[in-house]
């Protein structure tokens, strides 16, 4: 009788282990029951990996949107130099296309940041990694931006700001005119000095 019950136990153990390390289910026993405790186990996920993972997608989502800007950007230098009709309007429906999975991505970006900093305040914060938020910008604007005008025109704005300096008159015939200088002192003029 002992020697039955370890005999039966240790083909039982045997076929569990063999089930449990292919990776298969364990058919029923002889009665047709199911053992509950022999149901394979759910992998359970830590908060550590579920914070890796959100972290690793908003990583990957941030380079793809700041490629898909990069991409737009060539292709709107190239629609800018382009002079067949037929090259640019594929260049505009490119353009086009890579806009929309930009606001797709841009909107997956933002769902996923704010899970970030939303669920994982604390982790977050001591990875002391900053996900800013990335507005999605229109064609007419990028465009704008990447024209040699609006750039020219950007930077004297900074320029004449920064350092204080105002457009010069034109005069009618649309040159700009010159300030005159006041006359050098002779040396019979006094000499004025102020602070």
């Amino acid at each position: 009788m002992y020697s039955q019950v370890l005999s039966f136990l240790l083909s039982f153990f045997t076929a569990t282990s063999l089930a449990f390390a292919s990776g298969g289910e364990e058919k029923p026993a002889e009665g047709g029951k199911e053992d509950a405790a022999a149901a394979p186990a759910k992998e359970i996920k830590t908060n550590e990996d579920s914070f890796n993972v959100v972290q690793a997608r908003v990583s990957g989502l941030e380079a793809k949107v700041r490629t898909g800007q990069e991409e737009i950007n060539k292709l709107i230098i190239a629609k800018q130099t382009t002079k067949d009709p037929e090259k640019l309007n594929e260049i505009i429906k490119q353009i086009i296309h890579l806009h929309h999975e930009l606001a797709a991505n841009i909107k997956e970006y933002d769902q996923q940041r704010s899970l970030l900093k939303y669920r994982y305040p604390e982790k977050n914060q001591a990875a002391g990694r900053v996900y800013e938020r990335i507005d999605l910008k229109s064609i007419e604007e990028m465009e704008g931006e990447m024209s040699l005008t609006s750039t020219v025109k950007r930077t004297l704005k900074k320029v004449r700001s920064q350092y204080g300096l105002k457009e010069k008159p034109q005069t009618p015939d649309g040159s700009h005119a010159l300030k005159k200088k006041a006359p050098e002192p002779s040396l019979i003029d006094p000499v004025i000095l102020s602070k």
